[in-house]
């Protein structure tokens, strides 16, 4: 039961994939980690890129190094295409971490 609960908050709170490791299950561990890795390289590639259009416009001068207008810049919510993607990267990763607490609450259970 130790390794049951550990295996469950690594997954709950660390990445999905940490828990089937403990349960020596590597190759559900192995697509889990996998698959979450690259969700959260999307998201964060996103927001950095985001990061750097801002900067860009402050350094070229087409808007002023304003702390409210660069937060109004930042948490701007994308349109198109790009809103699109990020809510279905946004949502599969949740998928892909519910399932892996839902597995793990499953092989504590066996």
């Amino acid at each position: 039961m130790k390794h049951a609960s550990k295996a469950f908050f690594l997954t709950a709170f660390v990445l999905p994939g940490l828990g089937h490791y403990i349960l020596k299950r590597y190759i559900s561990a192995a697509i889990l980690i996998g698959v979450s890795l690259v969700l959260l390289y999307v998201l964060i590639s996103t927001t950095i890129k985001q990061a750097l259009l801002i900067s860009d416009q402050i350094l070229m001068g087409k808007i002023q190094p304003d702390l409210q207008e660069i937060t109004r810049l930042a948490f701007e919510s994308p349109t198109g295409d790009g809103a699109n993607f990020i809510g279905y990267v946004t949502t599969a990763l949740i998928v892909v971490w519910a399932l892996a607490l839902l597995d793990i609450f499953r092989l504590s259970r066996q």
